[in-house]
């Protein structure tokens, strides 16, 4: 199933004065990070402070996140992350399968120890090095907690030795999209820069380009960027019109025993009709996203 998040913003675990921002509520999913925006002498203190990040975040109404950091920090971070309240864990530089297949079993364990449901933490995976993105499709498939995937422009660039800008990525980030629905999982990002926010419409037309290549949403860095996520990710009213007009058009062809049906000069088969189906879907949750936002909102003023 496609979660229902079009904003992804990141938010440092050890700063308070951001986890308290009542903006945070407008938010789909708040990612608390304990990776990049944490220096190395303030992880404990992160760590230390995530679980009444976690709950203030999920008091406000949005999915809640943990990026952890790779390597040996890992460890700690897992378990101070696999608490109740938390949605998925962001993981960072996965390199191969069995990289998340390792991680996935300790996961159960402290689910198992935690007395939370079995798969209750999924994953969203950060490609973030050259043999991560050769490995992409195993490393999708490597475990049904996955549910996301991202591409860690960044890092990735680094790693292969190109400049980080739109021309260079565009190839890179395009595969993600493909490779996401080979392994059945959710495609997140934007087909350009995602860290400015001086300029939100420029930033409001490249999601909206990114949508049109298959992205679902993706992460931010700032507040004033989630609004123009959720709007740019979500389904148009002329979208919403379109959709329930095919899917009512191929019911009624299939009730008389049709495959295809014309509506406004054009073929509808089974694949229209399922991009209909799944804008609906879409739609639908955010409609109750929206709401669910709105109580968080309320609270938190």
């Amino acid at each position: 199933m496609i979660p229902a998040w079009r904003s992804l913003l990141y938010v440092p675990a050890h700063v308070d004065k951001f986890v308290d921002n009542p903006r945070l509520a407008e938010a789909d999913a708040v990612i608390l990070d304990l990776e990049d925006s944490v220096p190395a002498d303030r992880k404990a203190q992160a760590r230390d402070q995530l679980s009444g990040a976690i709950s203030k975040v999920a008091a406000a109404g949005p999915n809640v996140l943990v990026r952890i950091n790779d390597g040996a920090l890992a460890e700690d971070d897992l378990a101070a992350a696999v608490k109740p309240g938390v949605s998925a864990l962001v993981i960072p530089k996965v390199r191969s399968a069995s990289q998340l297949g390792r991680l996935a079993d300790r996961v159960s364990d402290l689910e198992r120890r935690g007395s939370l449901a079995e798969r209750q933490i999924r994953f969203v995976v950060l490609i973030e090095t050259a043999d991560g993105f050769m490995a992409m499709r195993d490393i999708l498939c490597a475990s049904p907690r996955t549910l996301g995937v991202i591409l860690g422009a960044e890092d990735f660039a680094a790693d292969v030795g190109m400049v980080a800008d739109g021309p260079t990525l565009r190839g890179p980030r395009q595969q993600v999209v493909i490779a996401a629905a080979a392994a059945g999982v959710t495609p997140f990002g934007l087909m350009g820069a995602t860290t400015r926010f001086d300029d939100l419409a420029a930033y409001r037309a490249l999601a909206e380009e990114s949508k049109r290549f298959g992205y679902v949403g993706s992460t931010c860095i700032h507040p004033s960027q989630v609004e123009v996520l959720n709007a740019a990710f979500s389904p148009g009213p002329d979208e919403v019109v379109w959709a329930q007009r095919v899917c009512a058009a191929f019911e009624a062809a299939a009730r008389e025993g049709r495959g295809a049906v014309a509506l406004d000069g054009r073929m509808i088969d089974a694949p229209v009709a399922a991009r209909a189906e799944t804008l609906l879907a879409r739609h639908n949750a955010f409609q109750s996203k929206t709401a669910t936002k709105q109580g968080g909102l309320e609270r938190a003023r």
